[in-house]
């Protein structure tokens, strides 16, 4: 791995990604300044960075050098920042992947905001993905951010801000990102991944998005992917039933299959309306999505597209869906397309 390739998980970066610059320096120069908002809300498409950045910016607020863009890394602060020890720094995630944010912690919240720095300088706290908050954490959180304690800094990051509560967003200052310019993400990921091909398959099937891709790759995704793509001909040829092919895939990352599966579908109406395959994410299922684009109406097409897409949602939201009967559902669903 190329230094310059964080770790996009678990780290407190010293520096934000190469095509965050247009939002970072102006918040820095606030910052400097003395006029930073004590909310910030970023916003933007999943897998761009928003998360990275809000650690980003944390870590500066908090380094004990003054008059520099980015946190010093070698500094008292900036020391306990990597350790995950600040004692001024919270960072409050769902306790599980697709799990809410709940009022528990948003109480933790209000009473660490409440307090004393610590360390002299700025109480930070970082929420990721701040829409993950169910209705009652939210309504917690307000009181904090319309009576926000002295030197507290809020950073909110979420890839669905419309679905946060209108009083919240209003009460935060927003930072807007954009999915980057393909040249620079696959400059970034040509740091961790020798093959451009890969990258090119990988920013694909991440609509653009690079944080996304490099996650994919470190995952094993595209072999996950590659299995399914050859599984899916044996269901259609009926040497596999929906049943059993929902007991090889119903303990898999659900989110992210229904996702495959709802852009083939996508990728099928493009090439029948359009017949342009530069078009579509999909570029290695031509032959399969052809076949789709040629037997099925546009329209049944669409309709099981938004049907697996609203499943999906559902269960980024939380749902507790029965994961065997909902993958029958999409095989059986799948197949009944081409009968």
């Amino acid at each position: 791995m190329s230094s310059e390739a964080p770790d996009i998980v678990n780290c407190f970066p010293e520096k934000p990604l190469p095509w965050q610059d247009t939002q970072w320096h102006p918040l820095i120069q606030r910052f400097q300044s003395g006029l930073l908002a004590h909310a910030l809300l970023l916003k933007g498409a999943p897998g761009i960075g928003k998360g990275f950045f809000a650690k980003a910016l944390a870590a500066r607020v908090l380094c004990n050098q003054a008059g520099v863009s980015y946190a010093c890394g070698h500094c008292k602060s900036c020391e306990l920042v990597k350790a995950g020890t600040h004692p001024d720094l919270l960072e409050v995630q769902p306790e599980s992947a697709g799990k809410p944010i709940k009022i528990d912690q948003i109480r933790r919240v209000n009473e660490f905001a409440r307090k004393t720095a610590q360390q002299g300088g700025r109480r930070v706290i970082v929420i990721n993905p701040a829409e993950a908050m169910n209705i009652n954490a939210a309504n917690a959180l307000l009181k904090s951010l319309e009576e926000p304690g002295e030197n507290t800094l809020f950073i909110l990051a979420s890839a669905r801000s419309g679905d946060m509560l209108a009083t919240i967003r209003s009460r935060c200052q927003m930072v807007t990102f954009s999915v980057p310019e393909r040249a620079g993400s696959m400059a970034w990921l040509s740091d961790h991944i020798a093959d451009p091909l890969i990258v090119e398959q990988l920013l694909d099937l991440a609509s653009g998005s690079p944080m996304t891709a490099r996650s994919m790759f470190d995952n094993g995704t595209l072999a996950i992917r590659g299995r399914l793509i050859n599984a899916m001909p044996e269901l259609f040829r009926g040497n596999l039933t929906p049943v059993e092919m929902a007991k090889d895939w119903h303990t898999s990352n659900l989110t992210e299959l229904l996702a495959w599966m709802g852009s083939w579908l996508d990728d099928a109406v493009k090439l029948k309306l359009t017949a342009d395959e530069s078009s579509i994410r999909n570029r290695d299922l031509i032959r399969m999505l052809d076949y789709l684009a040629k037997k099925v109406e546009a329209s049944d097409l669409l309709k099981l597209r938004d049907k697996i897409m609203l499943q999906r949602q559902q269960l980024l939201e939380g749902a507790n869906l029965n994961s065997q009967m909902l993958m029958e559902g999409v095989f059986s669903d799948y197949l009944e397309l081409l009968i």
